[in-house]
């Protein structure tokens, strides 16, 4: 039977895993209505940084994926 999700399988799959959910949850409204406030930041508005940190943070997480998974031999 094929299965609609597919597991890790390992304990840095997991770790992903809940990274790529904390930065959902980063990026949904009740977080964003945290940072949405008039303070500027390196001269930027906050809401605009935190963009920026959640962006970037994703793409640091699916690197370090792309890594694991080049390491562990899987196509």
């Amino acid at each position: 039977m094929r299965h609609l999700f597919v597991l890790p399988t390992s304990r840095a799959g997991w770790v992903l895993l809940a990274a790529f959910v904390m930065l959902v949850l980063a990026g949904i409204w009740p977080v964003i209505g945290f940072v949405n406030r008039a303070a500027l930041v390196f001269g930027l508005p906050l809401m605009i940084v935190w963009s920026y940190v959640v962006i970037f943070s994703c793409v640091g997480v699916m690197l370090v994926g792309n890594h694991i998974v080049e390491g562990d031999g899987h196509e």
